[in-house]
C-alpha cells in the first residue's frame, strides 16, 4: 500500500465481537454477563490444558442450574444461537436450582485493602490478574450469582479474568447503598494509575512520531507491564460506558469510580490510546471546571461579583488548568495533549493546545517540526544547550536531512563519533540512515549490539550494499528481517490512531521496492525492464498525492539511491544512457514534490544533482524549467526569468529546424506561458508585449500541433488557452472598471463641454484663431483615444471568450470557468460579435458544462425584445441542446418558468386571496415574465419531441406537487401525528413513472448523456406530517423504483428560488474546497441538500434524514440538554423573557442583562459527542467533523452574507456530527436591513464553541476558517463570477421586501394582524431598474471587499481577517444586540 492517505482518523475497532451482540441481544445486564461468559467458557472446553477444560465444565454446569441460567436458557431458545447445541449436555435435567451462599457483607473485608493485590508486584501480569480476579470473589461483594460461580476459570486462565474484571467490579458497585465499597475500590484503582503515572515521567528523549522508529515519550514504564495497563483501562473504560443507578447524565456515568482522569489519560497515552487518553483528559477538566465553579458559587453567596464575559465562558483556560494539574499530580496537562495530538497526526489540534504560543523550547521545537520549519528548529536546537544530548542530536540531524545539508550531516556525525558521544541505539539508526543517503558504503560502527539485532536503517543500509555488490544471499537476508521486524511492530501496537500505522507502511514501501529492483538484477536485464520499474514507480507516487511530504520524501530518497547506485556500477553505455533519463525524470520528480510541500531546500539539491548527472549544456530539457520554477518558489524572481528567457532564445533557434519533436514543443508552449506570466505578474514588460511575444505565442506554438495528442500535449494547450484567455480578461477588466470610474464620467462631460464649444464656433462661423484650432485638435484626440479605449475592450473581450471557450472544449480540469465566460456574455449581451463568438462556441463545448448555469441562463429566455433577438437566438438553442441531452438535470428548472403562474391556476379564487398574505405576496405577471413563459414552453415541447412519456409525466408530478403545496392544511395545526392525504389530491394517484427520476435525489451528470439504471418513481406514501411555521409546509414520503423511502418537505407561498441558488453557492464553494489539498486533507465541505422550486411560489425539498436542529437538542422543552445537564440554571424561556423585555432600553442595558444571562445559562453543547459516540475514536473523530463542518460552513456563510441562524435553522446530523443550515432565505447581507439589524458574522454562541471541546475556538476551529477563508480568497474570481451571475438573474428576487422582513422577526398572532390591514400588490420590479442593479452592484463590491480581506476600510491578512470575525462573532456586545428570537444566549 504505502502510506497511501486513508482519509480517516480513527481505525475503527470491531470491539469484542461478543459483548455488542450481547447488547443487542439482552436488555438485562445479567443475561449479557452471562451471554459473553457462556461463550468464553464454550472455546474453553476445547482448550489444550486438562485444568482449563475441566474448570470450564465445573462452571457450566454450575451457571446453567441457577436461577439465572434458566432465565437466561429460556429467552435464548428462541433465538437459535448455535451455541446451545453444545451446551445441551451440561445442563441438569432435576428442576432443582443451585442456591448460592451468598456471603453478605456490608463492608469490603480488610483482605481487600491491600496494595499488593491491585497493584502488580512482580513483573508477572498472569498471576496479578488470577489474584486480584479471585480476592474480589471471595471478598463477597459481588451480588450476582453466576458471577459468583466463576471462581474456578478465575484460577486458570488468565484471558477470561480479563474479560469478566470489569463486570466483578461493575457487579459490587451495583449494590452498594452506603458506597463503602466505591471508596475502597476508588482509592485502590487510583492507586494503580498513580504508580503507572510515576514509573512513565518522560524519559530521557521525547521522540518525534513518524520519524523515529521508537515508543512515545514513556519508555521506561518501570514495574507495570503494557497488558496490566490496558486491563485496567479496560475496567474504567467499560464503567463509563454503563449508566449509574442514580445518575441522570453520561457524565455521571464517568464517576463510577472516584478517579483522578488525568493519571488515567497518561496511562492510555503511554498505552497508545490516544484518543481515549484526550476523552478522559477532556472529562478532567470538565470536572475541575465544575469543582471550580461549586466553590466560586460558595463564596459568590457572600460577596458579589460581576465577571467578564471572558472568564465566565471559558473560565478556565487551558494554561490555567495545567499549573493546577502540575500542582496536584505533576502532569502537564498542556504537555499530555500535546503529546496525544501529535501521536494522532491531526495537523490542526497542535494549535489549540499552546502550539505556538508556548514559550518553552521543546514546545516550540515541536511546532516548527510540525510545520516543517527546519531552520527554525535547527537554529532553536543549537542555541538551547541544555536540553537532554540525545534529544538535540537526533534534533539536529533530523532538521539537517531534511534541509537537505548531507555533506554537513556527514561532517556532523564525523565530529560526534570523534566526541565520543553516548551512541545510543537510536542514535546509531540515524547514523546508517545517514550513511545510506549519502552513498557512504564505508560506514563501519563503533559498536556492535548484539542484543536487539540491527534495526531498520542498518538492514536497509546493509540490503544497498549487498545490491551494490551484487551478493544476493545477504540482500534477501536483510530485507527478509526489516521487514519480519516491522510487521511485529505493527501486531505489537495497541493501534486507534491510523496516523501511527504511516511510518510502518511507509518502510515497508521502500522494502518492496528494493527487493523488486533486486529481484531485476540478479538475472540479465534489458532497458525495457527498468523502464517497467519506473513506470510502477510513478503509479505509486500517484496513489500518495495525499499523504504528507514527510512519508513520501524517504520513499524518494531510496529510489534516488537505487538509481544512482546502478548507474555507478554500470558499464554498458547504452543503459547507463537510459539510466541517466530515469535518474533525471525522478529528480524533476521529487523537486516538484518538495516544492509543493513548500520545502524549498531539498528542490534545490535535486537540481544540484541533475546537474551533475547532465553536464551538456547545450540540450533544452524539462529539468531546466523546474530549476526556473525552484528560483521562482524561492522569490528569486529575476533568476527565474533569467532561465526561461535563455530556454525561450535556444527554443527559437531550434524552432525553425526541427519542428516536430513533440516533447520539445511542449516545453517551449511552457516556458513561454510562463514567462508571460512570470512578468505580468512582475510588470517587466507592457501588456501588449506580453501578449504578442509570449502568451499569444505559447498558444500558437501548443495549437500547432496536430493529429491526436498525449493527455500532457493536451493539458500543455489548455494552460496555454488559459493564460491568454485570463490575461485578455484582466486587461479587458482594467479598462472596463477604468469606464466606470468617475474620473472617466468627467472626461466624458469635458469632452460634451468641448462638443457643444467646437459646435458654437461652427454655427456662429467665428473667426478662426490659435484658440479654436487647439480645442478643435484636443477634441479629436480625446475622441481617438476614447475610440481606440473601446475598440481595445472589444479586442479583449473577445479574445477572452475566444480562449475561454478553446480551454473549456479541449479539456476537463478548467471548467470552473465556464461561469466566467458566460458572465462576460451575459454582461455584453448586445454586443453581436459576442453572440456571433458564443453561437461558434456553444456548439463546440460540451454540453454537460453549462449545467451549473442552468437556472442563471433559463432566467434569461425570451422570445420577443428587438435589440436582444441575436442573444435570444443563440441563449434558446444552446437551451434546447442542452436539455435534449440531459433532461433529468433541466426538466424540472424550465418547467418550474413555464409554470411560473401554475398556482393561482390550479387554485380557486379564494384560496388566491388568502395567499396573498404569505411570505412572498402575488406577484404580477410582467410582460417579461409572459414572455419568459413563453420561451420555456417552446424548450419544454422540443423536449417533448424526444421523450414523450418523460415530459408527459413530469408536468403531471409538479402539477400534483403544486396542488399538495397549496392544500390548506390549518385544521390540522396542531396534529403531530401522521395525516392522510385527502382523497381528491392527484400526488396519491401516481404511480410507476418509469421515466421520472426523484427530484430530491442528486444525480450524477453522465458525460455520455445515456442515463441508465436511474431510481424513479414509484409512488407516494398515502400520509403526511406538518412541519412547524406559519405556511405549514407538508412533510411526504416519495418511494423509489429501489425500493427506498424519501422524505421530502413540500412548501407553498414560499418563492424557493434563492435557496436553489444558495445550494447552488454551496456546491461551488465544495468544488473549490475539494480542489485544495489543505481543504481535501481535511475534508471540509458544506453540507447540502436538494431544492426543486416548481413554479414562483412552491417548490420540493430534499428532507434531511437524521438531523435534528440543535434548539431541539438543547432546550426541548421536555429533555433538552440544558434541562438534564444544568438544571440550576436559568431556563430557556426565562432567558428569552429577560431580553424580549429590554428590548427597546439602551444598549448598555441589554449588554448587562445578556451578561447575567450567560452567567447562569452555562453551555452543554459538549456532551452531545459524548452522548452519542461511546467509543473514544469515533467520539474524537466525530468531533473533529463537527468543529470542522462550523468552521467551513462559518466562512463560507459570511461571505456569502447568510442570516438568520437561529437554533432551528442549523440541524446536527446525529450520525456524522455535522452541521447541516437549513432555511437560505437571508443572504447577502439582508440580515443588515432586518428591523433588528444582525450584528455577527455567522453563529460562534457559547454551545456552539463548547461542542467543539477543551481547545474552544483554537486550533482545529480557527485553522480550518483560515484555511477555507484561503481557498474563497483564492478562488475570489470563481465566487464573484457566480455570484454576479446569480445577482443579474431578474427572477432572482434577493432585495428584503419589508413584508418579508416583519414575517422573519414577529410571532404569527402579530403578523395575521399586520397583514390583514396590508392588501396592497407589491408591484415586481422590472429587472432594468436602475436601483435594483445599483443595489447588486453594492453587494458585489462588498462580496468583492471580503474577498480582498478588506473590513472596516482596512486590508487584512487572511488570519487577521479570520481573528476579527471570530471576535465579532463572540462579543457579548453584539450578541446582546440581536433580536431575542435567535437566542444568543445558546
Amino acid at each position: 500500500l504505502g502510506p497511501i492517505n486513508f482519509c480517516t482518523i480513527a481505525l475503527q475497532h470491531s470491539k469484542d465481537a461478543s459483548y455488542s451482540k450481547a447488547v443487542d441481544l439482552f436488555e438485562d445486564k445479567e443475561l449479557q454477563w452471562i451471554f459473553i461468559i457462556l461463550n468464553l467458557i464454550n472455546n474453553a472446553l476445547t482448550d489444550c490444558c486438562v485444568r482449563v477444560r475441566s474448570a470450564a465444565a465445573t462452571c457450566l454446569r454450575n451457571i446453567l442450574a441457577t436461577k439465572s441460567g434458566i432465565r437466561f436458557w429460556e429467552v435464548c431458545k428462541n433465538k437459535a444461537d448455535p451455541l446451545l447445541i453444545y451446551l445441551q449436555p451440561f445442563r441438569v435435567a432435576k428442576k432443582k436450582f443451585i442456591e448460592v451462599p451468598n456471603a453478605e457483607k456490608k463492608e469490603p473485608p480488610e483482605s481487600l485493602d491491600d496494595c499488593c493485590i491491585w497493584i502488580p508486584q512482580s513483573n508477572c501480569h498472569d498471576s496479578w490478574i488470577k489474584n486480584l480476579a479471585c480476592s474480589l470473589l471471595d471478598s463477597g461483594g459481588v451480588k450476582s450469582e453466576v458471577l459468583r460461580l466463576l471462581r474456578p476459570m478465575c484460577e486458570v486462565q488468565t484471558d477470561f479474568c480479563q474479560t469478566v474484571l470489569p463486570y466483578l467490579i461493575h457487579s459490587i458497585l451495583l449494590q452498594d447503598p452506603d458506597e463503602y465499597w466505591r471508596t475502597l475500590v476508588s482509592r485502590h484503582v487510583q492507586g494503580f494509575f498513580s504508580t503507572c503515572c510515576r514509573s512513565s515521567l518522560p524519559s530521557s528523549r521525547s521522540t518525534t512520531p513518524a520519524n523515529h522508529d521508537s515508543e512515545p515519550e514513556f519508555q521506561v514504564l518501570g514495574s507495570l507491564d503494557k497488558i496490566s495497563r490496558r486491563t485496567m483501562l479496560g475496567v474504567v473504560d467499560y464503567l463509563r460506558q454503563q449508566k449509574r443507578p442514580l445518575s441522570g447524565t453520561i457524565f455521571d456515568d464517568s464517576f463510577w469510580l472516584e478517579l483522578n482522569y488525568l493519571e488515567v489519560a497518561m496511562t492510555a497515552q503511554s498505552c497508545a490510546a490516544h484518543f481515549t487518553a484526550l476523552l478522559y483528559a477532556e472529562i478532567y477538566a470538565d470536572r475541575i471546571r465544575l469543582e471550580e465553579e461549586q466553590r466560586k458559587s460558595k463564596t459568590a453567596s457572600t460577596t458579589c461579583r460581576s465577571l467578564t464575559f471572558e472568564e465566565g465562558s471559558q473560565s478556565l483556560t487551558i494554561s490555567s488548568l495545567s499549573e493546577k494539574s502540575k500542582e496536584e499530580s505533576g502532569i502537564s496537562l498542556q504537555d499530555l495533549l500535546m503529546e496525544i495530538y501529535r501521536s494522532i497526526g491531526e495537523p490542526d489540534s497542535l494549535y489549540g493546545c499552546g502550539g505556538g504560543k508556548v514559550l518553552q523550547p521543546l514546545a516550540r521545537i515541536r511546532t516548527y517540526e510540525h510545520e516543517a520549519m527546519w531552520g527554525k528548529a535547527l537554529v532553536t536546537y543549537d542555541l538551547e544547550m541544555n536540553l537532554p544530548p540525545a534529544t538535540r542530536h537526533a534534533g539536529v540531524i533530523q532538521a539537517l536531512q531534511n534541509f537537505g545539508l548531507c555533506h554537513t550531516l556527514s561532517t556532523y556525525l564525523k565530529g560526534l563519533e570523534h566526541g565520543n558521544a553516548e551512541w545510543g541505539e537510536e542514535l546509531q539508526e540515524i547514523r546508517y540512515q545517514a550513511a545510506w543517503r549519502n552513498m557512504q558504503w564505508d560506514h563501519s560502527p563503533t559498536i556492535k549490539n548484539e542484543v536487539i539485532g540491527p534495526g531498520y536503517h542498518e538492514s536497509l543500509y546493509s540490503a544497498l550494499q549487498s545490491m551494490r555488490d551484487r551478493e544476493f544471499s545477504g540482500f534477501y537476508e536483510s530485507l527478509k528481517y526489516a521487514r519480519v521486524r516491522e510487521v511485529e511492530e505493527l501486531c505489537r501496537g495497541s493501534l486507534e490512531s491510523v496516523y501511527s500505522l504511516y511510518p510502518t507502511l511507509c518502510r515497508l514501501q521502500s522494502l518492496g521496492e528494493l527487493e523488486s529492483v533486486g529481484q531485476l538484477l540478479s538475472r540479465p536485464v534489458v532497458d525495457q525492464d527498468f523502464k517497467e520499474v519506473y513506470i510502477k514507480w510513478q503509479q505509486q507516487s500517484n496513489l500518495l498525492k495525499d499523504s504528507d511530504f514527510s512519508f513520501q520524501e524517504p520513499i524518494m530518497a531510496l529510489r534516488t539511491v537505487i538509481l544512482e547506485t546502478l548507474m555507478e556500477k554500470e558499464s554498458d553505455n547504452s543503459k547507463k544512457e537510459c539510466m541517466k533519463d530515469f535518474l533525471t525524470k525522478h529528480l524533476v520528480a521529487l523537486s516538484t514534490l518538495a516544492r509543493t510541500a513548500k520545502n524549498n531546500q531539498l528542490p534545490d539539491r535535486a537540481i544540484f544533482q541533475i546537474k551533475q548527472c547532465n553536464p551538456a549544456p547545450f540540450q533544452i530539457s524539462e529539468w531546466q524549467l523546474e530549476e526556473a520554477k525552484v528560483y521562482w518558489a524561492k522569490k528569486e524572481q529575476s533568476l527565474a526569468l533569467v532561465i526561461l528567457k535563455q530556454m525561450i532564445d535556444k527554443l527559437n533557434n531550434v524552432w525553425f529546424e526541427e519542428e516536430e519533436d513533440p516533447a520539445l514543443r511542449l516545453i517551449y508552449a511552457e516556458c513561454l506561458r510562463l514567462c508571460g506570466n512570470w512578468l505580468a505578474e512582475t510588470c517587466l514588460e507592457s501588456p501588449t508585449v506580453i501578449m504578442q511575444m509570449y502568451l499569444e505565442k505559447a498558444v500558437e506554438v501548443a495549437a500547432s500541433q496536430t493529429g491526436t495528442s498525449k493527455s500532457e500535449l493536451q493539458s500543455g494547450k489548455m494552460k496555454a488557452f488559459l493564460s491568454l484567455a485570463r490575461f485578455s480578461d484582466s486587461q479587458y477588466q482594467r479598462i472596463e472598471n477604468y469606464m466606470k470610474s468617475s474620473e472617466f464620467d468627467n472626461k466624458q462631460a469635458l469632452l460634451k463641454k468641448a462638443k457643444d464649444e467646437v459646435l458654437y464656433i461652427r454655427e456662429h462661423k467665428m473667426q478662426v484663431n490659435r484658440y479654436t484650432v487647439k480645442v478643435q485638435r484636443e477634441l479629436e484626440l480625446d475622441e481617438c483615444a476614447i475610440a481606440s479605449l473601446k475598440e481595445d475592450r472589444q479586442s479583449f473581450l473577445c479574445k477572452a471568450m475566444e480562449n475561454y471557450i478553446s480551454c473549456l472544449v479541449g479539456g476537463e480540469e478548467h471548467d470552473i470557468w465556464i461561469f466566467r465566460l458566460c458572465s462576460l456574455w451575459l454582461e455584453n449581451h448586445l454586443v453581436s460579435k459576442v453572440n456571433d463568438i458564443m453561437k461558434e462556441g456553444a456548439q463546440k463545448i460540451p454540453s454537460y458544462k453549462f449545467l451549473p448555469l442552468m437556472y442563471q441562463l433559463a432566467a434569461r429566455m425570451g422570445t420577443k425584445k428587438i435589440e436582444d433577438l441575436k442573444f435570444l437566438d443563440v441563449l434558446n438553442n444552446l437551451i434546447a441542446r442542452v436539455s435534449v441531452d440531459h433532461p433529468y438535470h433541466t426538466l424540472f428548472i424550465i418547467l418550474a418558468l413555464a409554470n411560473a403562474d401554475k398556482d393561482d391556476l390550479l387554485l380557486k379564487p379564494e384560496v388566491v386571496k388568502r395567499n396573498k398574505l404569505g411570505k412572498n405576496t402575488s406577484k404580477q405577471m410582467s410582460q417579461l415574465d409572459m414572455d419568459r413563459m413563453e420561451a420555456a414552453r417552446n424548450i419544454v415541447d422540443i423536449i417533448e419531441r424526444h421523450r414523450p412519456e418523460m415530459v408527459r409525466d413530469v408536468k403531471r408530478l409538479c402539477d400534483a406537487y403544486i396542488t399538495l403545496a397549496n392544500m390548506d392544511a390549518n385544521h390540522w395545526k396542531t396534529q403531530r401525528k401522521a395525516i392522510n392525504i385527502p382523497a381528491d389530491q392527484p400526488i396519491i394517484k401516481l404511480k410507476d413513472l418509469n421515466d421520472v427520476v426523484i427530484p430530491t435525489m442528486e444525480l450524477k451528470v453522465d458525460l455520455t448523456g445515456k442515463y441508465e439504471n436511474l431510481v424513479t418513481v414509484r409512488s407516494f406514501k398515502s400520509e403526511f406530517h406538518l412541519a412547524g411555521g406559519v405556511n405549514l409546509p407538508k412533510i411526504i414520503d416519495c418511494i423509489g423504483s429501489d425500493g427506498k423511502e424519501r422524505r421530502q418537505l413540500v412548501k407553498g407561498r414560499d418563492d424557493l428560488r434563492q435557496d436553489a441558488v444558495m445550494q447552488q453557492v454551496f456546491q461551488m464553494c465544495n468544488l473549490l474546497l475539494h480542489r485544495n489539498t489543505e481543504t481535501r486533507k481535511r475534508k471540509l465541505m458544506i453540507r447540502t441538500y436538494k431544492v426543486i422550486p416548481l413554479s414562483q411560489r412552491s417548490g420540493v425539498l430534499e428532507w434531511c434524514t437524521g438531523t435534528l436542529p440543535i434548539g431541539e437538542y438543547l432546550v426541548n422543552l421536555e429533555n433538552g440538554a440544558h434541562k438534564r445537564y444544568r438544571p440550576n440554571d436559568y431556563s430557556n424561556n426565562r432567558c428569552q423573557k429577560e431580553m424580549m423585555d429590554v428590548q427597546k432600553k439602551r444598549l448598555e442595558d441589554k449588554c448587562q442583562v445578556f451578561m447575567d444571562i450567560c452567567q447562569h445559562f452555562q453551555p452543554v453543547f459538549r456532551y452531545f459527542c459524548i452522548e452519542k459516540f461511546l467509543d473514544p475514536a469515533v467520539w474524537f473523530e466525530k468531533r473533529l467533523a463537527y468543529t470542522r463542518s462550523v468552521a467551513t460552513s462559518s466562512i463560507v456563510g459570511y461571505i456569502v452574507g447568510l442570516g438568520d441562524r437561529h437554533v432551528q435553522n442549523i440541524l446536527i446530523d446525529e450520525e456524522t456530527a455535522e452541521l447541516v443550515h437549513i432555511d437560505l432565505g437571508v443572504a447577502f447581507e439582508q440580515g443588515k436591513i432586518l428591523p433588528t439589524p444582525e450584528t455577527v458574522p455567522f453563529r460562534l454562541t457559547k454551545d456552539i464553541v463548547d461542542g467543539m471541546g477543551i481547545t474552544g475556538v483554537e486550533g482545529v476551529f480557527r485553522r480550518c476558517c483560515e484555511k477555507t477563508m484561503e481557498v474563497m480568497r483564492n478562488s475570489q474570481e470563481a465566487l464573484l463570477t457566480i455570484v454576479e451571475v446569480l445577482l443579474y438573474d431578474p427572477l432572482f428576487d434577493w432585495t428584503m421586501s419589508p413584508l418579508k422582513a416583519m414575517y422573519l422577526q414577529q410571532d404569527e398572532a402579530d403578523l395575521n394582524a399586520t397583514l390583514a390591514g396590508d392588501d396592497q400588490e407589491c408591484n415586481r420590479k422590472d429587472s432594468n431598474d436602475q436601483s435594483f442593479n445599483k443595489v447588486a452592484e453594492r453587494v458585489l463590491l462588498r462580496l468583492q471587499e471580503k474577498l480582498k480581506g478588506v473590513e472596516e476600510g482596512t486590508v487584512l491578512s487572511v488570519g487577521g481577517q479570520v481573528n476579527l470575525l471570530i471576535q465579532q462573532a463572540m462579543d457579548p456586545k453584539n450578541l446582546s444586540r440581536l433580536f431575542p428570537g435567535w437566542k444568543p444566549w445558546i
